[in-house]
């Protein structure tokens, strides 16, 4: 099985080197790697100076793409697919985008496309997610996909520090990119819940049609106005359908100490899904760094290497999405989340907002 990986920052360091480490009977093997220029003489011969090098080599099979970003991420990958290559993706920006292309791309042309690396980290969620779809209805998705906030909420709380200290600290630790906007504005698990809830639902929850309130304003006052209430601050995505409606969204919530996701800190993810057969399922895990992302990458090339069934994504159900935006009551544990009525939210609220006069 030979690989071509589109990217060699962190992630693609990650997979390439989780690739020489696997066992030599497996056959699975890198032959080229595209970066900037100044990679070249570190690569050495693995070195790509194009993306045709890589996605229209016929000596290559499979495409890593762990590029990030949406315009040359999808010419790479509509190329590979095109010509009949496997694609393995962690870019939650290009997937969201355009999963329905890509899945029709693959299926036409006799290949796999995966993303369980997309969403979570090392979590295995998505190919989880599919399984479940096979006999259960999922109704509601909710939990912590964002290991930088997640990680940034943590150290304010524990360490005192202020958010941008904290968000230095998480760059530092490769948890966080130099420009982390789309983080701390929601718009990185904006992407993710739309993937999930697309396939959770089998139809297309498009990433615009997702409402989010971001963590930007968030200060040592407001944290400690949720510890005086007994409650925890955790910046979350939520997703449930009911009936023809979507609810998707992605906000600040105050939780129950003794709430399960009080307790994932760091660069930890967590993930509720409830099912109509077996109930509440909850997936933990690393959600952010090189090696926990680059193991999903890893988990992806071994299922194409054993001929797992492929999935494909069908836009076939009809719903409307609507994103729980209301205005500045983004501090609250909402209905379904927190398990509370919205007249109780309300009243905490209140609580809230009145300690931080």
């Amino acid at each position: 099985m030979n690989i071509g990986i589109l990217g060699y920052g962190t992630i693609g360091r990650g997979v390439a080197a989780l690739i020489e480490e696997l066992p030599a009977e497996y056959g699975v093997k890198t032959l080229k790697i595209l970066d900037l220029p100044q990679k070249k003489a570190e690569l050495g011969a693995l070195y790509a100076a194009t993306k045709e090098e890589i996605c229209a080599n016929p000596r290559i099979d499979t495409v890593v793409e762990v590029l990030g970003g949406n315009d040359f991420a999808y010419d790479c990958i509509v190329m590979a697919l095109e010509n009949g290559k496997n694609v393995v993706t962690s870019n939650k920006e290009v997937v969201s985008r355009h999963m329905e292309e890509f899945y029709a791309l693959a299926k036409a042309h006799g290949a796999y496309f995966w993303c369980e690396a997309a969403v979570g980290g090392g979590i295995p969620l998505i190919c989880s997610l599919i399984d479940q779809t096979a006999y259960n209805q999922v109704t509601e998705i909710y939990g912590i996909i964002n290991g930088t906030t997640n990680f940034v909420l943590t150290k304010m709380k524990e360490e005192g520090k202020t958010l941008n200290e904290a968000l230095e600290t998480a760059r530092n630790l490769g948890f966080a990119e130099r420009d982390a906007s789309a983080d701390l504005e929601g718009l990185d698990m904006v992407r993710k819940i739309s993937i999930l809830s697309s396939i959770a639902y089998g139809g297309l929850v498009s990433f615009e049609k997702v409402g989010h309130f971001g963590i930007a304003s968030v200060t040592d006052r407001i944290l400690k106005a949720a510890e005086e209430m007994g409650k925890t601050l955790k910046f979350m995505a939520y997703s449930r359908r009911d009936g023809n409606e979507v609810f998707c969204c992605v906000e600040p919530v105050l939780l129950d100490k003794n709430h399960p996701l009080s307790a994932v800190n760091n660069e930890f993810n967590a993930v509720f899904l409830n099912c109509s057969r077996n109930g509440e399922l909850m997936f933990y895990g690393k959600g952010a760094g090189s090696y926990p992302t680059a193991s999903a990458v890893i988990a992806d090339i071994l299922r194409i290497k054993n001929k797992a069934k492929p999935y494909y994504f069908n836009n076939d159900a009809a719903f409307s999405v609507t994103p729980r935006i209301k205005g500045a009551k983004y501090y609250v544990v909402k209905n379904g989340v927190g398990r509370i009525t919205e007249s109780e939210a309300e009243k905490q609220n209140a609580d809230f907002y009145a300690r931080l006069m």
